[in-house]
């Protein structure tokens, strides 16, 4: 009677063993299907972090705007000569004594019988020296094209003759129309001064 009560407990055990080994899941299959959920994982945080990344210091984003046309490379370039040449212009003692001679005697440009000023003379004139045209507008604050020809002419009329260091002799004519006055004197330039000696003038009237 014993031996059959050890031989129904031992199946019993056996019996268990063996269900608890039948539902135990297979090693492999689980760690495949971890594998497959982590490769899932990686690769949906690599697509958010792609769609979200910024962009890195130093890389350009191309917009197109619209309203920011873009500059021609002709354009361009004319542009950056013209600002070179204004970076690059100097107040050399021969415009110093002539703005000097300018500012003093203020003198017409106007000979003879007025005329008007065909604008093709005013616009060759004026974009014959950029540089010196804005400076001309900035210093004297001229507001059209005909007063930066004026002030332009009023430079080319004086006429000067060095005989020493930034020492000239000057010769000038102050155009009223019907009346003319002629100049002529020294001017000696040190840094932005300007010393004048020994002018005379003379008075013509035309009939």
């Amino acid at each position: 009677m014993k031996n059959w009560l050890y031989i129904i407990v031992i199946a019993a055990c056996l019996g268990m063993i063996y269900f608890g080994l039948a539902k135990k899941p297979d090693i492999q299959t689980v760690k495949q299907a971890d594998s497959a959920n982590q490769s899932g994982t990686a690769a949906g945080q690599a697509s958010k972090t792609a769609t979200t990344a910024p962009v890195a210091i130093g890389q350009v984003a191309q917009h197109y705007r619209p309203d920011a046309a873009p500059i021609a490379s002709g354009d361009q370039s004319q542009l950056s000569a013209t600002e070179s040449a204004e970076r690059n212009f100097q107040l050399k003692p021969v415009l110093i004594a002539k703005l000097y001679l300018i500012d003093k005697y203020k003198f017409g440009i106007c000979y003879g019988a007025p005329v008007a000023v065909p604008q093709s003379a005013i616009d060759m004139l004026v974009s014959s020296n950029p540089p010196l045209v804005s400076f001309l507008t900035q210093k004297y604050n001229l507001q059209t094209d005909l007063d930066r020809y004026n002030k332009m002419k009023q430079l080319q009329a004086i006429t000067l003759v060095e005989t020493a260091s930034s020492k000239y002799n000057f010769t000038f004519l102050d155009g009223q129309c019907q009346n003319t006055i002629y100049y002529q004197g020294t001017v000696q330039v040190s840094g932005e001064a300007v010393t004048e000696s020994g002018t005379t003038q003379e008075s013509h009237t035309y009939k």
